[in-house]
């Protein structure tokens, strides 16, 4: 079998388990594998550049750097790679650059392994680099930045064999150390694409001290830091699965503008962009977005039970959610630790409660706006339900 065929055969293999059901209970015992070879692959979203200090985004990369000159101006010399300025003095890159996503601002000279180049010139070397470790010096008179830049170019092939091993271990619908290990030592054999591998065990390991499963080995208070270490180690993949771990990591730490930006098409893209209206002072949305219980996408497969109930409920329109008020209420007075999932469930209860007709449930909507009234992420949403409410009262 030719290297293509094979290929072609483990991607495949991955767009088929993205319609099965994973690893936790509550998932398993609603969602029934639909068997491989039924989903159809839809392309990834057109792809925009996100601002690392406000998380806005932009579909033209020129726009996004006249954003960043207005208001981010910067004072270093720096390198930008796809829009984003380059601040780590060493720097992992794991995907071919194109020519067009290097640029320089404030640059007068530019050294690249000691040897002066124009700087117009740097897009096109870094651009051939697959294997290689490089020191690149900026200069602007007397100011200097220094970066290494590590180029581990991941072979096509052995990122299409990560991917299938992960489709393995779901098969198993188990996650445990010992599947983490089976799929580790599966990914053996696609070395240039470690890091890859690296990235989707550390969020394993994160959802395995998450749901506090008792062979973890972590505390639940690692989990955190685990997620963190996979956006770490994927940020430079720009693979459908990596994207959408990186989007899942973002809506769990309620970073909703990024989420949105970076996550593929379905309910994860939509709930996030309905959870950033909120916090922009809007109400919950009047339409019914996609069903997360029917539709195959990466993040039903790889997500965590709290975060599948979030984004089932989320899911539905305001006519439904409020239907579920009563029971949303249970739940979040349930689930009465804080933590980032807290404050989602909170802002759904807390919309759901607000549009029924009955004064007992926005009294129990102003009761846990209140919780959330000292958060400044949560200053717009909390001034407008509370006025909601009030005119609901009068």
């Amino acid at each position: 079998m030719t290297k293509l065929s094979e290929l072609g055969k483990a991607w495949g293999m991955y767009e088929g388990i993205l319609k099965m059901g994973f690893w936790h209970t509550g998932y398993a015992e609603f969602h029934e594998p639909t068997g491989l070879g039924e989903m159809v692959y839809a392309p990834p979203p057109p792809k925009r550049y996100i601002c690392e200090v406000c998380a806005k985004s932009y579909t033209n990369l020129e726009r996004l750097r006249k954003h960043r000159f207005e208001k981010h101006p910067l004072r270093q010399p720096t390198l930008l790679i796809g829009g984003h300025p380059q601040g780590s003095a060493s720097i992992k890159i794991l995907t071919a650059l194109d020519v067009s996503s290097v640029s320089l601002e404030d640059v007068t000279e530019c050294f690249l392994n000691g040897k002066k180049i124009e700087p117009a010139s740097l897009g096109w070397q870094l651009s051939e680099k697959k294997l290689a470790f490089l020191d690149l010096e900026l200069r602007n008179g007397s100011a200097r930045t220094r970066l290494k830049l590590d180029f581990r170019i991941a072979d096509g092939f052995d990122l299409a064999g990560v991917e299938d091993a992960l489709s393995r271990l779901a098969h198993g619908r188990d996650l445990s150390l010992d599947s983490i290990a089976r799929f580790i030592n599966d990914c053996k054999s696609f070395p240039s694409a470690g890091s890859y591998c690296d990235g989707v065990c550390h969020y394993l390991y994160g959802v395995m001290a998450k749901e506090r499963l008792p062979d973890s080995g972590l505390k639940y208070e690692q989990y955190a830091e685990r997620y963190l270490q996979a956006v770490d180690e994927l940020s430079g993949i720009d693979r459908p699965l990596a994207r959408a771990i990186r989007s899942l990591i973002a809506f769990h730490f309620n970073q909703f503008n990024l989420a949105e930006a970076i996550a593929c098409d379905g309910i994860l893209r939509n709930v996030a962009g309905a959870f950033g209206g909120l916090l922009e002072g809007f109400p919950w949305h009047f339409d019914e977005t996609l069903d997360a219980q029917s539709v195959g996408t990466v993040e039903n497969l790889l997500t965590d039970q709290d975060t599948l109930e979030i984004l089932t409920d989320a899911g539905l329109g305001l006519l439904s959610l409020k239907g579920k008020s009563v029971e949303l209420l249970k739940r979040t007075r349930r689930y009465k630790t804080g933590g980032y999932d807290r404050m989602k469930r909170i802002l759904l209860t807390c919309e759901a409660l607000a549009a029924t007709n009955d004064e007992r449930s926005y009294a129990e909507a102003r009761k846990l706006a209140r919780e959330l009234g000292a958060m400044d992420e949560t200053t717009v949403w909390n001034k407008a339900i509370m006025e909601r409410l009030e005119n609901h009262e009068r």
